[in-house]
């Protein structure tokens, strides 16, 4: 069972007090008349990149808005809502990691610490406190 790009939407003739919160799918079928359709163990929300943001064994548990809700039978060791996986041809999966961008990141962070360390250390020798051992 999927659930395709799930929205909030106000019914023209609602079940229950203005209180309770609808959604359904871009194909127009409600979340909560297609709840007993979902019955592999884990049911998950993906964003627009398939990326998994939210998981539970009890879809009702979930909060649909903004993601497509999908369903699997197993999850890897591992597994997290962090980013770090995602939704492929049914089944869950490792987000490829870019060390290249991730090195330069961290490279950068460890540039912008010495410049402030050095910048620190110019104004105090311009200013005659700096001591012999941060000459």
């Amino acid at each position: 069972m999927e659930l395709k790009n799930v929205n909030r939407y106000i019914p023209d003739d609602p079940d229950y007090d203005s209180n309770f919160l609808y959604f359904r799918s871009e194909d127009g079928q409600d979340f909560y008349e297609s709840l007993s359709k979902f019955t592999k163990k884990y049911k998950l929300c993906i964003d627009s990149e398939n990326i998994i943001r939210s998981v539970s064994e009890d879809v009702s548990r979930l909060y649909p808005a903004g993601f497509s809700v999908v369903e699997v039978n197993k999850l890897p060791a591992g597994f997290n809502i962090y980013g770090d996986w995602k939704y492929s041809n049914g089944a869950v999966v490792a987000v490829p990691v870019d060390y290249q961008a991730k090195a330069e990141t961290t490279r950068q962070k460890l540039l912008d610490a010495a410049n402030s360390t050095i910048a620190d250390w110019r104004t105090e020798l311009a200013l005659g406190e700096i001591s012999d051992d941060d000459k």
